[in-house]
């Protein structure tokens, strides 16, 4: 095989991973694609294909769609993308060497990844670069408060002192700059290390009066954002998107392991499986802010977010002063009252919103293939060669049943019930004129080979309340995954006392475990 990017010619004829090829065809696989496609519109996706009152679902505000985001960057960073694995030799590596430590935002750090960092703050202390925004309705190079974009630059081989696009994003990991949302929220996490770093001038060491020495500074900001970070995905993120009583096996027993996977195999689990699962929370429009100044920026379509990038659209950036965010309307505490025009993100489902069916939302290996997140998805999940479904609910429940635990589903009837339903809603939710022909002994061997992806949608709808969670499989995965947030986070090392020290002086002593509260505590300027 040629080694290419846009094209791959036998990922159904081989699969690198180590289970039984998939029997689904590429013609069953565009099949599929194009159900999930299509089933987006406002009778289905908003309402979810099984007709529940509300697809927006109440306890999940649209902002923990781009912070679920955020951390699964943070678990899983690919040493190559799956269709150059025949090319090369071997499997793809994760090269996170901490999960949920904020490597996505902080990489190897001021030494390793100097271009990330202002090495030259007055106080002597390495700040997270920031960006600024242009003047709403024009490109400029002026630049308006606060600084709360990324960090952006211009530069050509050719012309380097030339005006043109902003096509680096100066981050370690650029993947952050994928849409305009995920892109201020983890400029908004840059402001919360430079909050806590900030203090390193001027907060002693625990238990002594000396300063804490300049190289060390940098390290123990950046351990104490992670343990802000990993305290809200614990308490804010997973009970708004696990099944409670799947949480409540992992809040039990932190070290609980619930699928009988290895750990390279649970990270392509996360990664192929219950991330991607996630774009079918992502709404098709958004109201960013309720105006800035003078003005009014209305709704804005997902299109137009997944452009304003440097990866997508250099042209498009730096940010405008009237796309800042007010994250009031993408955060709230359980029962506070809402600001207008709250986003909140749409069920779990077998859905994509109309702006994922964009090249620049996923772009096809092949022209014939549907372009957006829903093929591109199935086609990574079909090379990496993924556990069979039926496999994994059988080894989930011998792994719980080994630890003494109930698993969350009948593993004799799980899947069938599932797959057998969910297809059929699936089926009956897209009109046949949005659906290329298939023989029912095709659709019966889709429905009893679901890619996991398409299954873990599926559940979320059957077994997660209508898709207000993901279901047991998923959110058993999704523990397994966010395993380090559920560990004791007592200070016990010096460099931890100093974290909690620099948190106390920036934030108070009550640790803060929710997004709306972070949020109304970080000054941006």
């Amino acid at each position: 095989m040629s080694h290419r990017d846009l094209e791959v010619d036998d990922v159904f004829a081989a699969t690198s991973g180590q289970s039984p090829a998939s029997p689904l065809t590429e013609e069953m696989t565009i099949y599929l694609a194009t159900l999930l496609n299509n089933n987006n519109s406002s009778t289905n996706a908003s309402k979810g294909f099984l007709n529940a009152p509300n697809g927006s679902h109440p306890g999940v505000p649209a902002g923990y769609s781009y912070l679920f985001q955020l951390a699964g960057h943070d678990l899983v960073f690919s040493s190559m993308v799956p269709r150059t694995f025949d090319d090369i030799g071997g499997r793809s590596q994760n090269l996170r060497q901490e999960k949920l430590g904020l490597e996505t935002l902080f990489g190897g750090g001021p030494i390793v990844c100097p271009h990330a960092f202002d090495m030259n703050h007055a106080d002597g202390t390495h700040r997270l670069r920031l960006g600024k925004f242009r003047p709403a309705g024009r490109m400029s190079d002026d630049r308006l408060a606060p600084a709360a974009d990324l960090p952006r630059s211009r530069y050509s081989a050719h012309r380097p002192d030339a005006d043109g696009p902003f096509t680096d994003v100066l981050i370690p990991d650029s993947r952050n700059d994928d849409n305009n949302i995920l892109a201020q929220l983890t400029a908004f996490f840059h402001a919360v290390y430079n909050t806590l770093v900030a203090q390193t001038a001027t907060v002693p060491m625990p238990g002594t009066q000396e300063p804490i020495l300049p190289h060390h500074r940098s390290r123990v900001a950046r351990l104490a954002t992670a343990r802000i970070y990993r305290r809200i995905l614990r308490h804010d993120l997973l009970p708004r998107i696990m099944p409670g009583d799947v949480l409540s096996l992992f809040e039990a027993n932190p070290m609980l392991e619930p699928i009988g996977r290895s750990a390279p195999e649970t990270n392509d689990l996360f990664a192929y499986g219950i991330a991607r699962m996630a774009h079918s929370m992502v709404r098709p429009e958004y109201m960013l802010n309720n105006g800035v100044g003078p003005h009014d920026l209305g709704e804005v379509d997902l299109r137009k977010i997944i452009n304003h990038s440097s990866l997508h659209e250099p042209g498009m950036v730096p940010t405008p002063i009237d796309w800042k965010i007010d994250w009031n309307l993408f955060f709230t505490a359980p029962g506070a009252p809402l600001a207008d025009n709250f986003n909140w993100a749409i069920r779990f489902g077998p859905h994509t919103a109309d702006g994922m069916t964009l090249a620049t939302a996923g772009k096809p290996t092949k022209a014939t293939y549907p372009a957006g997140t829903a093929m591109r998805d199935l086609v990574r999940e079909k090379w990496m060669g993924l556990a069979r479904v039926q496999d994994l609910i059988n080894s989930a429940a011998t792994a719980l049943t080994a630890q003494g635990i109930a698993a969350p589903f009948d593993a004799a009837t799980h899947y069938d019930r599932v797959a057998s339903t969910g297809m059929a809603a699936l089926e009956a939710a897209v009109r046949p004129g949005h659906k290329p022909p298939m023989s029912d002994t095709d659709k019966a061997t889709i429905t009893a080979n679901l890619p996991l992806v398409t299954f873990l949608t599926l559940e979320a709808q059957i077994a997660g309340n209508n898709g207000a969670t993901c279901g047991p499989l998923g959110g058993l995965i999704l523990g397994a995954a966010f395993r380090p947030v559920f560990a004791d986070d007592t200070p016990t090392s010096t460099d931890a006392h100093i974290a909690l020290a620099l948190e106390q002086a920036a934030y108070g002593t009550t640790p803060i475990r929710d997004m709306p509260t972070l949020v109304a505590a970080t000054e941006i300027t």
